[in-house]
């Protein structure tokens, strides 16, 4: 008994012992193939001899697929994309693909036409990928981020809002500038009234949107219709206060054709009702009470949004102006002129807030890094 056992403990000894020489032999031979050692090349950062055994790989072993995939990657990767595209494509025409390896070839076909900047190829295996994989949320925001890059935004518009239902979210805020892009669409082809529905969808989406506000009336201004126009900016000022100055040079062109010009005075203080702390607001009323010819009224202002913001230079260049009008210590002001023109003169700039992109206007999707409302944050005011 006690021999039989001995023999089954030397058998089960035996066949481990074999079983780890022969994994170990597999490894060994693992890291010998040109496949293997292209992706320790890769690892190491040396493209070059990767590429070399890739394509050594491929022409030994035409069913290795994912070298095949890697070596398409490789060559987009060194600038090739077309290249890239060509090999990936090729293997979507075998029929020994499993299903997991045509969807990495379609990304990787994603990528090379990126790459290649063939935004429509992009989108077309993209599009492949999202039907195969609808449950994929990467996919389906890869798609989303296509049709941005493209300014395809009423397809943006679909994407996106589908995504939001599977994901159970909302974004209002988004879907309304996607309505506010299409409309400066239709704006640049000339049909303004299908420019102005997508506007007031925006506003439906968003009661808040405040480009959607501003070229609504715009697009009433290039038709003359001066009447709606102000009431659209009108309704702007009401709605968002704090935003409130991006529409005065609007109303105060506007209220001059329509004969209404000292209306602005009452819209700058109805503002300051709801915002009293902006002191942007506060400049624009002194500015009428200069034009009037109210210097008294207009210093009490100033001196009434020094107390709130002691460090805004627009408000103390401000205030030196008026006294220097009405003829107050003329030396010190002179100096401080000189001081305050020379940081006047600084071009103002508004940065986004992802990229640091430079604009002197607001932007509401960024070119550079394609995000959403990031100009108009409080770091810009």
């Amino acid at each position: 008994m006690i021999i039989y056992v001995v023999i089954i403990a030397l058998a089960i000894l035996a066949s481990v012992g074999l079983t780890i020489l022969t994994k170990q032999k597999k490894k060994r031979g693992l890291k010998k193939s040109p496949y293997m050692d292209a992706l320790h090349l890769l690892l190491d950062g040396k493209k070059d001899e990767a590429l070399e055994k890739l394509k050594k790989t491929v022409k030994e072993n035409t069913e290795n697929i994912m070298a095949y995939i890697k070596l398409g990657d490789v060559f987009r990767e060194m600038g090739y994309a077309i290249r890239a595209a060509k090999v990936h494509r090729n293997l979507l025409v075998r029929g020994d693909l499993t299903n997991d390896e045509i969807d990495t070839v379609l990304r990787s076909l994603v990528h090379d036409y990126q790459a290649a900047e063939k935004l429509d190829k992009a989108i077309e295996m993209a599009e492949r990928l999202v039907h195969r994989r609808k449950k994929d949320v990467d996919t389906q925001r890869t798609l989303l981020s296509l049709y941005e890059q493209k300014g395809d935004w009423d397809k943006a518009f679909f994407y996106r809002q589908s995504l939001n239902k599977w994901l159970k979210k909302r974004d209002q805020t988004i879907l309304a500038l996607y309505k506010v892009q299409s409309g400066l669409r239709l704006v640049q082809q000339g049909t303004e009234r299908e420019s102005r529905i997508r506007f007031r969808e925006a506003i439906k989406l968003d009661k808040k949107c405040i480009p959607a506000y501003l070229y609504l009336g715009d697009s009433y201004r290039r038709e003359g219709r001066n009447s709606d126009a102000y009431d659209v900016w009108r309704e702007f000022t009401l709605k968002n206060p704090e935003w409130a100055q991006l529409a005065f040079n609007r109303l105060r062109e506007v209220l001059f054709d329509l004969g209404r010009y000292g209306d602005i005075e009452e819209i700058y203080k109805d503002v300051i009702s709801k915002k009293p702390k902006d002191p942007t607001v506060y400049l624009n009323l002194i500015e009428i009470y200069k034009k009037q010819g109210k210097l008294n009224q207009a210093v009490e202002v100033c001196q009434q949004i020094i107390e709130t913001h002691p460090d805004s230079a627009r408000c103390r260049y401000a205030l030196v102006k008026l006294l220097q009008q009405r003829g107050e210590e003329s030396t010190a002001l002179q100096e401080a002129l000189q001081i305050l023109d020379r940081e006047m003169k600084q071009q103002t700039t508004l940065h986004c807030a992802e990229c640091g992109f430079e604009t002197p206007e607001p932007l509401w999707f960024c070119p550079r890094c394609h995000q959403w409302n990031t100009f108009l944050t409080e770091t810009n005011r």
